[in-house]
């Protein structure tokens, strides 16, 4: 991959940590595959941030509104993609940052906000896509599927876990808990006797007194921490098999290690992870836990440890945190990195280049002078193009200053020369509207048609210099059913293209790509198609005719004949149960009322659709073949 991340939160003891951590996860799944640079605000606590990562501080001068254009002058927009997280990089902060050129992930966990971003990451189990304002070619990675969860906590959620017996409780309320809900919850647990050891974990951010007093006091069963590690916060949770918790960062982590969790939010931001926890029945009732005093705690805690059913909520926490969290991020990451060419005509072209361009960043289009749709498309998305037929080294002048990762060629007219393949960085692939390695070549579905297949389809496969001969990345096979005309398959193709070129593209960022070198005893080729090709033979068969002509059907040219030297293009036609004699010719009009019926050499045909003028029929005259032998 080409572009660079940089890293983007703040955090001190006055706006919490949060935001840093959460972010720190996801540098931790990319940072040994990636290139990255983490970005601060020297007002952050900067201390917390690892010595490892490469940490560039934002001058305290610079604030929100400048910070756009301070970025654009220290790390070129086209060579990085900013990953932000904190609830001050808003709309207006996501819209200069785009209109700069950058590409941006957003974390969010309030879906307030008009999203600018390319990509928002909302780990919510609660929200879904339609809580959210959103431009047309944002994505959404929606979910604990797409949890924000440090390296050991989704190795931990892997594990099976079973809870027998509560005796040992967990409690964390994070950051400066400014209601000392700690201090509260741990009250209520001395006076439940089952409780035999009560952990706590204290933010950095903690000021209240009053607990330690109670450690001291209590310090057989009482102990508190600060500044675990990643591995002793684990260590610490192992130990207990019951957790208080509000739904936040500290939520997700509980449920990954396993166990019956109470939880409730006092803040905004944890109000719809809460909502999400308690709809998937993993947490227990705490709801709004602002106001709460020891006897809330008391109280709830002992309806929970009467109910004696731990497991089920173990169970619901292990379907929200499955085993591939990391390699999620990871693809998503590396989708948002990637740099698209797009070959492509037509109206097919269009639809697919409109799809691309709402995932990926495309860096140039080569299209044929008559497609204007995606000329359009291209001025009205910025986006540089070449109109024109690319050979002879016209193309590759137009794109050899675009660094791009992958180029792809779909309904394009022209085949390509070595210049522009060999452009890619990782992978140039065509979309090709057959089952190769049958059918290369031009109009490959109108040619199946006319063959009498009952099955199609589309193949992405890597451009090399012949015709359709390279190797096949992906296939997906469309069926020909019986009414099937030309148009109605490229319809069908059309709903198939983007979903095939995402999966490649997914395959591509994931290293799953798998390469099927063509049989060469199975290929079979057929040419380039004009209006003048369309002929009927009426020496042919029913079913031949047949599909010749619902091949070629409307809006196509047409399948056409000649009476009295005039054209009539035939757009279907249907099996007769008027009878034939051999005294009959192969054309011959054997019924012209209420409808025209033609014999052919095994039967007889109704012409439904024709197009024509002025053309009267008469029983017993000719369909003419003077272009057919």
């Amino acid at each position: 991959m080409i572009k660079k991340l940089i890293f983007r939160a703040d955090g001190s003891s006055t706006t919490g940590l949060g935001h840093l951590y959460r972010l720190f996860s996801l540098v931790e799944i990319v940072k040994d595959t990636l290139n990255f640079t983490f970005l601060t605000h020297e007002n952050s606590t900067c201390s917390v941030i690892p010595k490892a990562y490469n940490k560039v501080i934002i001058p305290k001068e610079i604030n929100i509104e400048d910070e756009p254009g301070w970025l654009a002058v220290n790390f070129p927009p086209k060579g990085y993609i900013i990953i932000a997280d904190g609830y001050q990089f808003m709309s207006s902060y996501q819209k200069q940052i785009k209109e700069k050129g950058y590409s941006l992930i957003y974390i969010d966990d309030l879906a307030k906000e008009h999203m600018y971003a390319d990509v928002v990451i909302n780990h919510s189990p609660y929200i879904q896509e339609k809580h959210y304002n959103k431009e047309a070619y944002t994505k959404l990675a929606l979910g604990t599927q797409y949890a924000l969860l440090r390296p050991l906590f989704l190795k931990e959620a892997k594990k099976n876990k079973t809870i027998k017996t509560i005796d040992c409780a967990f409690v964390c309320f994070g950051g400066a808990d400014p209601f000392n809900l700690s201090q509260k919850a741990v009250e209520a647990l001395l006076q439940i006797p089952s409780f035999k050891n009560i952990h706590v974990v204290l933010g950095r951010a903690y000021k209240h007194k009053e607990i330690f007093d109670l450690e001291e006091k209590h310090s057989d069963k009482i102990k508190t921490y600060r500044n675990l590690s990643e591995e002793y916060l684990i260590k610490t949770m192992q130990q207990c098999n019951f957790g208080i918790a509000p739904a936040s960062t500290i939520l997700y982590e509980l449920s990954c290690v396993r166990m019956p969790i109470f939880s409730g939010f006092y803040v905004d931001n944890q109000e719809l992870i809460y909502k999400g926890f308690l709809n998937n029945e993993a947490i227990y009732k705490g709801e709004n836990m602002k106001y709460y005093q020891v006897s809330d705690f008391v109280k709830n805690i002992g309806v929970i440890l009467k109910q004696h059913k731990f497991n089920s909520q173990i169970e619901a926490q292990k379907v929200l945190f499955d085993n591939k969290i990391a390699s999620r991020h990871l693809n998503l990451i590396k989708e948002t990195m990637l740099t698209i060419g797009v070959l492509c005509s037509g109206g097919l072209g269009l639809d697919t280049l409109s799809k691309i361009a709402k995932d990926y960043t495309i860096e140039f289009v080569l299209t044929d002078n008559n497609s204007d749709g995606i000329i359009d498309f291209a001025i009205r998305n910025n986006i540089p193009f070449f109109a024109g037929n690319p050979r002879k080294g016209k193309g590759f002048s137009f794109i050899k200053d675009y660094c791009v990762d992958v180029i792809a060629s779909i309904n394009y007219l022209f085949l390509i020369e070595e210049d522009i393949i060999n452009h890619s960085n990782v992978l140039t692939f065509n979309i090709h509207g057959s089952l190769l390695p049958k059918y290369r070549g031009r109009t490959p579905h109108v040619w199946a048609i006319i063959n009498g297949e009952d099955k199609a389809g589309i193949t992405a496969h890597i451009i090399d210099t012949g015709c359709d001969t390279g190797k096949i990345i992906h296939q997906i096979e469309t069926p020909i059913e019986d009414e099937d005309t030309g148009a109605i398959m490229l319809k069908k193709y059309a709903k198939a293209y983007y979903p095939l070129i995402k999966k490649v593209l997914s395959n591509l960022t994931s290293n799953q790509l798998n390469l099927t070198i063509q049989n060469e005893d199975d290929a079979t080729y057929f040419g380039k198609r004009t209006p003048a090709d369309g002929e009927i033979n009426w020496n042919w068969t029913k079913e031949d005719i047949r599909n010749w002509v619902r091949a070629q059907a409307n809006p196509y040219p047409g399948s056409f004949t000649f009476y009295n030297n005039q054209k009539v293009i035939i757009d279907k036609v249907s099996f007769s149960e008027e009878k034939t004699s051999s005294k009959q010719d192969n054309g011959e009009i054997i019924q012209h009322e209420p409808n025209l019926v033609v014999k052919t050499k095994n039967g007889a045909i109704n012409l439904d659709i024709i197009r024509t003028e002025n053309c009267t029929f008469t029983l017993g005259k000719m369909f003419g073949n003077e272009n057919r032998k």
